[in-house]
């Protein structure tokens, strides 16, 4: 409709027109339509900014990714693509329309014609039956476009778990620093009271040595700690879409805050089988898979349609300008019409519809085969994240008694040390073991984080 709105404008400007005019008239259509698109594409608006000012809390950033992530963009535009495709499929239920315009101008005046010639016409064409083949596009693009909604899903859930994963090692890798720098401290004080021991002749100076070697051991954990922090900080923004330079501020953990307060974890109230159950309705993989099983039956339909006639009804009407401009008599006497119906179908083609059938029932096969196996993958990914998140939970249990027998064994010798009745062996043997036991406690208290959030995408509850 457009290309025949265009053509009408350009014929009605060239009247009476030379072959110079109507280079120039051409030349400055082409260039009235290139600026408008680029007018058009130049006016898109800008993404909103994001206020980083504020330390974000792991539902903002969950946001903020779901909204800038380059996943997530990309799969909004498949969306679109397929909600297109849909309105395409649909259109063939419609009549085409097409409209021409042709303008000859040559420098000959041969057996009565003129230099110049005009004609306009409109054809139409439409599909009175064709067995069944746009009912199946139709439905089949509707059936592609349910599989691109359930794949969406299953990318959201995968970047909120990628998200939630990054924002929680950012998290980790702040207490770990927060231990590294208690700990040095603790080095710090304990190298000093070495050297006031040494002065009172209580120690010789190689304790001294033996002190400051631990102190640079807990420097360069510091060090490495700080470094992953970084690391850590830097991933974060790369998957919410920002620059992985910016320093995205994070707020408080008040889960961990709480487990240190009261020593207790929120443990999984349900079992694995239910587990199972609970993923066997909810994750989008199967709905997608089994739109995508319908998707490829319609192929394999529509294939074998191919080999059925198509009836289709056609319409023509055309002027001749030329003659009408140039004599101003009757328009009935240079217009005409035409209209018919024409049957096609394929009566040979060497195999290739039937070649085609085939194929598209295999690949049908396969997929079938594929969908049933994925009930036992998902089942197998539910159990063993839920075996993960039992044991993340005793290993939590289990790090807590560590840190307070080691912090109890640390007070006894240290109190020993300070009367001269511990070597000072022994009391760096008790901080390091202490200090292993924090480490530990902050590593297992955030892999049981992250074994919680892995069991709810395997249950498709991710939300």
């Amino acid at each position: 409709m457009i290309h025949g709105k265009v053509m009408f404008i350009v014929l009605s400007k060239l009247k009476g027109a030379r072959h110079a005019g109507f280079r120039s008239l051409l030349l400055k259509f082409i260039l009235t339509v290139q600026f408008a698109v680029v007018f058009c594409v130049s006016a898109q608006q800008p993404a909103a900014e994001v206020d980083l000012t504020q330390p974000l809390t792991l539902e903002q950033c969950v946001q903020v990714g779901l909204e800038r992530s380059t996943n997530m963009r990309n799969a909004r535009l498949n969306l679109a693509i397929q909600e297109l495709r849909v309105k395409t499929a649909r259109a063939d239920y419609f009549p085409r329309i097409f409209s021409n315009g042709v303008y000859d101008f040559s420098d000959r005046i041969d057996f009565g014609f003129e230099p110049e010639n005009y004609d306009l016409g409109l054809s139409g064409q439409y599909t009175i039956w064709d067995n069944g083949q746009r009912e199946g596009g139709f439905a089949q693009a509707k059936e592609t476009l349910n599989a691109t909604i359930s794949r969406n899903e299953i990318i959201k859930q995968g970047l909120i778990l990628n998200i939630t994963e990054a924002y929680y090692d950012v998290l980790k890798r702040q207490e770990l620093v927060n231990v590294s720098e208690q700990i040095l401290a603790r080095s710090q004080e304990n190298t000093q009271r070495t050297r006031d021991f040494v002065e009172a002749g209580s120690l010789i100076p190689a304790d001294v040595a033996t002190a400051e070697v631990r102190e640079a051991n807990d420097r360069l954990a510091l060090l490495s700690n700080r470094n992953s922090l970084q690391v850590a900080q830097a991933t974060l923004p790369r998957l919410l879409g920002l620059d992985p330079g910016i320093l995205l501020p994070v707020g408080i953990d008040e889960s961990y805050r709480l487990y240190q307060e009261r020593g207790t974890i929120e443990r999984i109230g349900v079992s694995v089988e239910e587990a199972i159950q609970i993923a066997l309705d909810n994750r989008p993989e199967f709905q997608e898979t089994q739109a995508q099983l319908r998707s490829q039956e319609w192929s394999l339909t529509l294939a074998k349609l191919q080999r059925w006639p198509r009836l289709n009804a056609d319409v023509d009407y055309n002027v001749n300008l030329d003659d009408y401009l140039r004599e101003r008599e009757n328009f009935s006497d240079f217009r005409s019409w035409s209209a018919g119906v024409s049957l096609n179908f394929t009566f040979f083609d060497g195999g290739v519809l039937g070649n085609r059938v085939k194929e598209l029932g295999m690949q049908l096969e396969q997929a079938r085969e594929s969908a049933s196996d994925l009930e036992r993958s998902v089942a197998l990914s539910v159990r063993q994240s839920y075996l993960n998140l039992k044991r993340s939970e005793e290993a939590v249990d289990i790090s807590k008694t560590q840190v307070v027998n080691a912090r109890l064994s640390l007070d006894v010798i240290q109190g020993r040390f300070d009367v001269d009745k511990a070597i000072l062996l022994e009391l760096l043997d008790a901080q390091t073991s202490y200090a292993q036991a924090l480490t530990n406690e902050v590593n297992v208290f955030y892999d049981y984080k992250i074994a919680q959030i892995r069991l709810q995408d395997a249950m498709g509850v991710l939300q």
